[in-house]
């Protein structure tokens, strides 16, 4: 990439790599520590690795909003020092998340299904089956409860095909419960705790081999079971997030908050020059949106007017999205983003702006260079976050989510995103200087738990733009799973020794650019 005028006046010497978690029951500090070992401790593109990997330090983060986290720093690299914050909301999401995760699923399952994007027809054909199919099961089950109360559930353990289940369901509560009271059997651990409960759901169907209704109500307990063990937890939090009622308001507003306190803090931080955010499945959409929020308020808008360089370098990115038609290519995609750096590079150095009376001035300059998202949800927007595609272009234009390259200022004045009289951005125009990178895995057209399910690509007419980089890498995990549900496994190196790097443990850390200048 190259470098501009002003970035040769003043190098960056301080950034800070931002990791937005995704859902899930997420721990503080849970996430961060892979993604240090990933872009810094274990990374062959900063040189010769050590045996115990390269060196860092833990200290207090006052930026991040809880005592619960530390701040991860390194020492000087290349003339660079790196601190790693993570922005940690789980805690915040916690609140009514099953009537929350019940509203969102109906919203899903009634959509328009010309609304649903090609890459999700077949995945949401899955859970309207599922959907029917529990229903089906409920209703039997509950249709035949007179006839169950009025027979003997003891009959059915006469036959000998019974206690073999008997024996199997005892084996399968000992490799459950048994690692968890005594470290001698640890290696039990291995056997996920929803394969033991299918053995007791299946033994228990051997026993009433003769009676199928109680078939019918083992497997509508095991599928209780797994909504409420990993859909729940797993989904949970992207029903409080992503759907805007009534008691998710709150809850949304408090996220947004604590992530807007963190990224001031390090905006008005005159050591940091650099700030990458780094976001994983349903903390893209929220980085997203703190991104516009930023934006709006500290970015090149009218309300902190850009300097004569930060100005000229935005209409450079301007003229060539206006004057390049689209669909881009690759060659397009990397001139655009060039020019997007030296945008940044331009706006980083702006003079601290003048504050009224004798408060002291603030940094007036935009400090985030890069968006890098992966497992995101974001490329099917149009029936996630929107009410179907119609919805999503009109929000679009209505500049309600930012676009790369952003949408036009006026557009009866010009396709561009600057207003040529004040020379100003609008607030949905974060994209004019940010690079966004997007990592997503396919998955298996048919076994759909094969590669991930949620990430999808963000570029093109019909998502967010063409200026950003789309990435489809296949993610490997670690040991006997191979490509099964690699969602949470973008910044996990599965071969022994960090060697040889996997493809998409480099793609991540080429999209994060650790010594970019």
């Amino acid at each position: 990439m190259p470098d501009s005028a002003a970035g040769a006046k003043r190098q960056i010497s301080r950034q800070a790599i931002v990791i937005v978690h995704g859902q899930g029951q997420q721990r503080p500090m849970g996430t961060i520590r892979d993604f240090v070992d990933t872009l810094w401790r274990f990374n062959p593109q900063l040189g010769p690795i050590p045996v115990d990997g390269r060196p860092i330090w833990i200290v207090p983060d006052g930026k991040g909003g809880l005592y619960d986290l530390q701040r991860i720093t390194t020492p000087d690299h290349n003339g660079r020092r790196t601190d790693f914050f993570e922005l940690y909301y789980a805690d915040l999401l916690d609140e009514t998340p099953i009537r929350n995760l019940w509203r969102w699923m109906q919203r899903l399952l009634w959509v328009d299904p010309a609304d649903v994007t090609p890459r999700m027809r077949w995945p949401w054909s899955v859970m309207w089956l599922l959907s029917l199919l529990a229903l089906g099961l409920l209703f039997w089950v509950l249709l035949s409860i007179p006839t169950l109360l009025h027979g003997s559930w003891t009959d059915a353990f006469a036959s000998p095909h019974a206690w073999i289940a008997v024996t199997a369901i005892g084996v399968a509560l000992v490799v459950l419960l048994l690692p968890r009271f005594f470290d001698g059997f640890d290696w039990l651990k291995v056997v996920p705790a929803s394969v033991v409960f299918a053995a007791i759901v299946l033994a228990f169907g051997i026993i009433y081999f003769d009676t199928p209704v109680i078939w019918g109500a083992a497997a509508l307990g095991y599928l209780g079971y797994f909504a409420w063990n990993y859909l729940l937890p797993l989904f949970g939090d992207a029903a409080s997030y992503l759907s805007a009622q009534t008691e998710t308001v709150r809850s949304r507003q408090a996220v947004r908050e604590r992530g807007l306190r963190l990224l001031r803090a390090l905006h008005d931080d005159p050591q940091f020059d650099r700030v990458i955010v780094v976001a994983h499945s349903l903390g893209t959409v929220l980085a997203f949106d703190l991104l516009q929020i930023l934006w709006h308020s500290v970015g090149p808008t009218k309300e902190n007017p850009p300097s004569p360089e930060g100005l000229a370098a935005l209409q450079a990115v301007e003229t060539f999205a206006t004057s390049t038609p689209a669909p881009w290519g690759k060659a397009e995609v990397e001139r655009y983003q060039a020019l997007q750096w030296v945008a940044y590079h331009q706006l980083r150095l702006q003079p601290p702006r003048r504050a009224a009376g004798r408060a002291p001035a603030k940094p007036a300059g935009w400090k985030i260079s890069d968006f890098v998202t992966f497992g995101s949800p974001l490329g099917n927007a149009q029936f996630l976050v929107a009410d179907g595609r119609k919805d999503f272009l009109r929000m679009k234009q209505e500049r309600l989510v930012p676009t790369a390259p952003p949408q036009p200022y006026d557009i009866k004045i010009g396709p561009g995103f600057i207003d040529t009289g004040r020379g100003v951005t609008h607030h949905a125009a974060a994209f004019g200087a940010v690079r966004w990178s997007n990592l997503y895995d396919s998955f298996h057209p048919l076994v759909l738990l094969l590669g991930d399910l949620i990430s999808a690509p963000v570029a093109g007419a019909e998502g967010f733009g063409e200026g950003m980089v789309d990435l489809d890498v296949k993610v490997m995990r670690k040991g006997q799973f191979g490509r099964l549900f690699t969602h949470d496994h973008y910044w996990r190196e599965p071969n022994p020794g960090w060697v040889p790097p996997s493809p998409h443990v480099t793609a991540l850390r080429d999209a994060v650019g650790f010594d970019r200048v």
